[in-house]
């Protein structure tokens, strides 16, 4: 599995996930996340989020949150 960070493609090595937030009941507009912590192939490490689930319609999105340590 790849992703594309900053023009860079990163080869996931590990990953952990996902840990849902669920959003506020009473906002139809809200979307769950995903959140998943990755490792690629140089030991970098990533928090990535997935945006939306299939079953809402429109196409998850995927976005970098942060790099940890």
């Amino acid at each position: 599995m790849l992703f594309r960070w900053r023009g860079r493609r990163h080869r996931v090595r590990r990953a952990e996930g996902p840990e849902r937030l669920s959003p506020e009941w009473w906002r139809d507009d809200a979307r769950a996340r995903d959140y998943y912590r990755v490792e690629d192939e140089t030991g970098a490490r990533f928090w990535l989020y997935r945006d939306g689930l299939v079953r809402d319609g429109d196409p998850p999105r995927w976005y970098m949150h942060g790099l940890l340590g």
